[in-house]
C-alpha cells in the first residue's frame, strides 16, 4: 500500500481522497508499519489528486469495448488498402459494421464494466505521455510511470502534474468548464488548497 499522510491538529488523514479512502479501510486498532518519508511538495501531491478526483468525477464512458487504439488500427489497416486500390472510402461500412460485431461479441462477454479510479488514473498518465513500454507475451504495452516519492523529484512531478492537467483538460473537463483556470479552481476547492 503506498499511502501518502498530512498531519493536522486531528493526527495524520490521507492527503488524497484516495489515500483517506485507503486509511478508512483499516481497521481501527490495526498496527501498520511503513518507511515514511517527507514528501517532495505534499501541496502539489495533494492537487494532482484533486485534478484527477475532480476529471475522475466528470468522466463518463463514451467509448465501448474496443479501445481506442484497436480502433485506429482496424481503421489504419482499412485506409491502407483502400490506398492501395485507389478507393477511398471502400471499406468504411465494412469496418464499421465489423466494429459493431466486436461491440456486441464483448458486451455479451463483459455485460457490466465499472468505472475505476485506478484505470483512469493509469490512462490519464499514459496519455500525458508519462508512461514505460514493457514486454508482455501479448506485445509491448504502456504502463503509467510510477509516482512514487523515491522515483520522482519536484521537477518531474511539476511536469508530469501539467501534462496530466492538459489530458483531463482535453479528454474530460474542456466539456464541463468554460476554461482552464475555472477547471484548475474546482480542483483546487476540491482538494481544499487555498
Amino acid at each position: 500500500m503506498d499511502l501518502a499522510l498530512v498531519r493536522t491538529a486531528n493526527g495524520l488523514i490521507g492527503a488524497t481522497e484516495a489515500d483517506r479512502e485507503l486509511v478508512s479501510k483499516i481497521k481501527f486498532g490495526a498496527t501498520i508499519h511503513g518507511d515514511f518519508k517527507k514528501m517532495r511538495n505534499a501541496k502539489l501531491h495533494g492537487k494532482f489528486f484533486a485534478l484527477l478526483d475532480l476529471a475522475y468525477q466528470y468522466f463518463e464512458p463514451t467509448g465501448g469495448l474496443v479501445p481506442r487504439q484497436e480502433l485506429r488500427g482496424i481503421e489504419g489497416l482499412a485506409k491502407y488498402f483502400e490506398e492501395m486500390n485507389d478507393r477511398p472510402g471502400q471499406l468504411t461500412h465494412a469496418v464499421m459494421a465489423y466494429i459493431r460485431k466486436l461491440e456486441k461479441e464483448r458486451a455479451e462477454r463483459f455485460p457490466a464494466v465499472d468505472k475505476s479510479r485506478e484505470a483512469f488514473r493509469e490512462f490519464i498518465t499514459i496519455d500525458a505521455g508519462h508512461f514505460d513500454l514493457v514486454m508482455t507475451p501479448d506485445g509491448v504495452k504502456k504502463v503509467a510511470k510510477s509516482i512514487s516519492w523515491g522515483r520522482m523529484d519536484d521537477l518531474a512531478f511539476s511536469s508530469l502534474y501539467k501534462d496530466v492537467f492538459n489530458a483531463c483538460w482535453r479528454l474530460v473537463l474542456s466539456s464541463h468548464f468554460s476554461s482552464e483556470e475555472e477547471a484548475m479552481g474546482a480542483a483546487e476547492q476540491m482538494g481544499a488548497f487555498s
